[in-house]
């Protein structure tokens, strides 16, 4: 079987090494550049998702521990650098390529191609961790106060509940998963796209 990421039953291994590690770079370039556009198209048009981390499970799925780091860190530098996007929650992108290796791999060993039930599981994982650590993040570190488009739902639960600490949270676990479900969803379509090929 040859596919995108590997060519199966060449000879030439130092030929093969190369050439996958060509589209795996590929991949992760591609996947830091929908990272960087999802953020960016959420806070243009407002909408309350972070969309940073839209295809970090897919280069991880795809790639290994190492793609879905170096997307992690690429992603977040490029929108410190571009967006001025703040550095402390590239731990919550971290913790996403961990997680997504640990249900891709562990997947990996009962069958040769990812289902979707990895990608969904890898989405639930990483939105209760990112939940977690996020709203920690922007509680302790910036007051509750990060981006306008997430500020905004927070606002939003705060006039319902007026406890600035619940309103972070809650809105934190709702985004999340909201966030990660999609990022679930389309990383499995740009898996079975990219690995079959």
């Amino acid at each position: 079987m040859r596919n995108f990421l590997g060519a199966e039953n060449q000879t030439d291994t130092k030929h093969t090494d190369l050439g996958s590690m060509r589209r795996k770079i590929f991949v992760v370039a591609l996947c830091v550049a929908a990272n960087f556009l999802g953020s960016v198209i959420a806070r243009v048009f407002n909408i309350p998702l972070y969309l940073d981390s839209v295809l970090t499970i897919a280069a991880t799925s795809l790639c290994g521990l190492w793609g879905g780091i170096a997307t992690a860190v690429l992603s977040n530098g490029t929108l410190f650098i571009i967006d001025h996007n703040m550095i402390p929650f590239t731990l919550c992108h971290l913790t996403t390529a961990f997680l997504a290796h640990l249900v891709s791999s562990r997947a990996k060993k009962r069958a040769a191609v990812l289902e979707i039930d990895s990608f969904i599981w890898a989405g639930l994982l990483t939105a209760v961790s990112n939940a977690v650590l996020g709203n920690v993040i922007s509680d302790f570190v910036y007051g509750s106060n990060t981006v306008e488009n997430i500020n905004n739902s927070v606002h939003a639960i705060y006039l319902a509940v007026p406890n600035l600490t619940f309103a972070t949270y809650f809105s934190g676990f709702l985004t999340n998963f909201a966030d990660k479900l999609l990022s679930a969803g389309l990383s499995f379509g740009v898996y079975k796209g990219v690995a079959h090929s």
